[in-house]
């Protein structure tokens, strides 16, 4: 076994590789990020979390509930001592601790080594890698699979942790909801099969399963411990219906098989484990169905859910995944450990996986946020943000409304904030189905100058990028009017002011 560790060390070590090296390639998000760091700022400096809107002049005012203020709290803290560096390298460690409790159940479901790093590569390589607060639930919906599965296995007894992390999860981010889902349906899936069994064997099930009823039950009681009490659930509930969310949103929506995001995230891992279920010689278990069919209904009604369908699913391909080396069964011990090795080749395979190792190591350092800048002279930021633009409002102190796609409204928060609102930005349950409709109106009709009147805007802030085809189609108009003028213009955005306003 000792042999076999030496010579599996370096693929063991894959899934954390890919993750920890996704967390340093991806840049800050432009969208749904920066004004997180900057509520956190305000938070902490004011002492109070704000109850209306304060950043935006299109719904300035309005009631608005800041879910998320603990975890806003730690991206600031992280960037006050570290700047964007240590906060690229906070969503590596992030990553990382979504990762962990999956790997474990991926390699305790498995006798074998390949199903579970293949198994926990997956979620690696198909985990949304951007620094969003979202991430937060996504390491607690990860360590409540492996809580709940470590005390169905009987390996270990630690559910009376889970109330606790739900009071934090309550203060981090709205998916807490989905935690809750989760040891429903272990409940569920441990309740009905007890119905069916003998006696003796029905009062042990019936023990664990109350007390996963017991869990749940101080878990949703748990959710109360946050600013909003019980009121969060019609805060998220609000969320949940809300039309111009759905439409505009596509986290919202259903993945789509044919994008990226769809076929990787969810529509490939589906196809996988679909397969894994149908090909596998073992009984499938009734709680592994069930949480299965659950999470997959989760994930086809919105892509947001469909790294919760990947964690919970990552696990199941490690259990089922066929034994495919059938020649040479005799070469594997009952516990999974290659056993037919002779010493030459086994000294090869050690001395190429510490090469790998190696050379793994050198790459992640490379990548690391305090050297590829340097290295690859690459920002730390999403390379659509304009800064420089930013820069030259600020440097200049321009007042007045400035009208800009979705995509610029949280950048603008986190620099020119209070001296400047946003027009409209990542809160798009806030601003309500018609200002949607204004705001699609605004870059696409003909009488486009007037509505902006409507606002009083007195700046366009625009994108250059050709995958915005709303701003693409205005600046060519407003190029074309002799009613603005270029203030700043480089390779990503653009900057005009309306003549008439003078």
């Amino acid at each position: 076994k000792q042999q076999t560790g030496k010579q599996n060390g370096g693929a063991l070590g894959t899934p954390i590789f890919i993750m920890v090296l996704k967390g340093f390639i991806f840049p800050l998000p432009l969208l749904d990020f920066w004004w997180h760091l900057k509520m956190g700022q305000i938070i902490l400096g004011s002492g109070s979390i704000p109850r209306a809107d304060i950043f935006s002049f299109t719904a300035v005012g309005k009631p608005f509930i800041v879910q998320n203020w603990l975890s806003e709290i730690i991206l600031y803290i992280t960037y006050k001592l570290g700047d964007f560096a240590l906060l690229i390298f906070l969503n590596a460690l992030l990553l990382v601790a979504v990762l962990i409790p999956v790997y474990y159940l991926c390699r305790k479901a498995s006798t074998r080594f390949w199903p579970a790093i293949f198994s926990a590569s997956l979620v690696a390589a198909f985990i949304p890698g951007n620094l969003r607060p979202q991430i937060f639930s996504f390491i607690l919906f990860s360590i409540f699979c492996w809580l709940l599965e470590d005390y169905r296995s009987s390996r270990a007894d630690r559910l009376w942790v889970m109330p606790i992390l739900m009071i934090l999860w309550a203060n981090l981010h709205g998916g807490f909801v989905i935690g809750l889902i989760l040891i429903a349906a272990y409940f569920i899936a441990g309740f009905v099969p007890a119905l069916s069994r003998r006696v003796s064997e029905k009062a042990v099930s019936n023990k664990q399963t109350r007390k996963v009823f017991v869990i749940l039950g101080l878990c949703i009681i748990a959710t109360a411990f946050n600013p909003e009490g019980f009121k969060i659930y019609q805060y998220i509930l609000t969320v949940l219906q809300d039309p111009s969310s759905q439409q505009f949103v596509v986290e919202w929506q259903p993945p789509v098989i044919n994008t990226l995001e769809g076929g990787l995230l969810f529509y490939l891992p589906l196809f996988i484990i679909a397969l894994v279920l149908i090909l596998t010689p073992r009984k499938i278990d009734m709680t592994d169905l069930f949480v299965f069919i659950i999470f997959s209904i989760l994930g086809l009604s919105a892509s947001r859910n469909c790294v919760f369908f990947l964690i919970s699913a990552a696990p199941l391909i490690s259990r089922y995944m066929p034994n495919f080396d059938r020649e040479a069964p005799e070469a594997y011990s009952a516990q999974g450990v290659q056993t037919r090795l002779v010493p030459a080749q086994a000294g090869w395979n050690v001395f190429l996986n510490y090469l790998i190792a190696l050379a793994a190591l050198m790459l992640v350092v490379v990548h690391s946020p305090w050297i590829q800048g340097q290295f690859f002279k690459k920002s730390l930021l999403e390379p659509k943000t304009p800064i420089g633009a930013m820069d030259y409002i600020e440097e200049h102190s321009l007042k007045g409304n400035i009208a800009h796609p979705q995509i610029f409204g949280d950048y603008l928060i986190w620099r020119l904030w209070p001296k400047q609102h946003s027009f409209f930005d990542g809160r798009v349950h806030l601003f309500g189905e018609p200002f949607l409709r204004y705001y699609q109106r605004v870059f696409s009709d003909s009488r486009w100058e007037e509505l902006l009147m409507q606002r009083d805007i007195r700046y366009l802030l625009l994108s250059k990028e050709a995958d915005e085809p709303y701003t693409n189609h205005m600046l060519e108009n407003a190029r074309a009017s002799n009613s603005w003028s270029v203030l700043y213009e480089d390779g990503h955005s653009i900057l005009l002011e309306g003549r008439r306003r003078h």
